[in-house]
């Protein structure tokens, strides 16, 4: 049921889509000319540099030698390389102040993108919360400056929070990978990297489900709201749980597929699609554990009537094929 009322809940509203779009488009640009100017300078000098300059002529050196079947010079051009490679690394590592310092710079830049981006996405919570309680239509900037203050707090703390727990994760799957290749296949390795991934995520998403909509819908404190979690029944939140990791494969799926089909270009839409997905399931999933009555379209308005029972993810699966039958009889009235 939350799985099925997020998906319709992202139909009806599939216009914030674009929303997302656009303005993910604008930090993209903006991060990328930062990221520019503060690795571009590094890049350059070394690619200018002397030794660089020899290695690129060395290694020319050695193709034109190999093509003409020049055996004998082979191994003291090969020499040659390395001896210039190892130029290039000292050279480099004259230059280690500067790299780190971009490389700080970078991922300074990283988290004020991750930053916006969620500034975003908490004003797209609110306008859906809006739309969920009254189907009224708020305007995505005025929702933007209105949360400003409530939404930067909360991205503040979210991004530093998944910052750390995705670095955690890829650090784990990393060892893990290259501890896994060593006795079993690659392809079984990559296998359980990337299942250890998608469990992750799920329940990164599952902990955090109720942030947003909580601060939004409830206008609770960041401290109550991530509180919040602790209210839901032991025995409600592998529900919960099992919808997140059942979505993050779906999400996963149209995008690999998406950017295999179409060489890259349906990520435009498919990538901010996801983003107001998860934002969509996480409000349907807050509503329905609170109990909270709302419109799901224009005329359909969701209720929760088994809100406390323990029970409630097995009856809402049980009560789907009833739901289904009796959207059948509304479409034909």
């Amino acid at each position: 049921m939350l799985f099925r009322n997020a998906l319709r809940l992202f139909m009806e509203n599939f216009k914030n889509v674009y929303k997302i779009l656009i303005y993910k488009f604008i930090v993209a640009i903006v991060a990328a000319a930062l990221y520019s100017a503060l690795l571009l300078p590094q890049v350059i000098e070394i690619l200018e540099s002397v030794e660089m300059a020899g290695l690129i002529a060395n290694v020319k050196e050695f193709i034109f030698a190999l093509l003409d079947g020049n055996s004998d010079g082979l191994h003291a051009i090969r020499e040659q390389i390395i001896s210039s490679a190892n130029g290039v690394l000292s050279f480099i590592s004259t230059r280690t102040i500067g790299l780190i310092l971009s490389v700080v710079g970078c991922v300074l830049v990283y988290l004020l993108a991750r930053f916006t981006d969620t500034l975003c996405y908490f004003s797209m919570g609110d306008m859906l919360g809006d739309k969920m309680e009254s189907y009224a239509e708020t305007p995505f900037w005025a929702s933007y400056v209105k949360n400003l203050a409530k939404g930067s707090l909360y991205s503040v703390v979210y991004v530093c929070a998944i910052f750390l727990f995705d670095a955690v994760i890829l650090a784990g799957c990393y060892f893990l990978f290259f501890y896994l290749t060593k006795f079993l296949n690659l392809v079984l390795s990559v296998f359980l990297s990337v299942t250890c991934i998608v469990l992750a995520n799920a329940l990164k998403l599952t902990l955090t489900s109720v942030w947003m909509p909580a601060m939004t819908a409830d206008d609770k404190s960041l401290k109550k709201a991530i509180q919040a979690w602790n209210g839901v029944d032991k025995k409600l939140r592998w529900g919960v749980f099992s919808t997140y990791l059942v979505s993050v494969y779906l999400v996963l799926s149209v995008n690999v597929i998406g950017l295999l089909t179409t060489f890259g270009s349906s990520v435009f839409l498919t990538l901010p699609a996801s983003y107001f997905y998860f934002i969509c399931l996480q409000y349907v999933n807050y509503y329905t554990l609170t109990g909270k009555k709302y419109f799901l379209t224009h005329e359909r308005i969701v209720t929760n009537e088994l809100h406390g029972d323990e029970s409630l993810a097995v009856e809402f699966i049980a009560h789907a094929g009833e739901e289904k039958e009796e959207l059948k009889e509304e479409n034909k009235d």
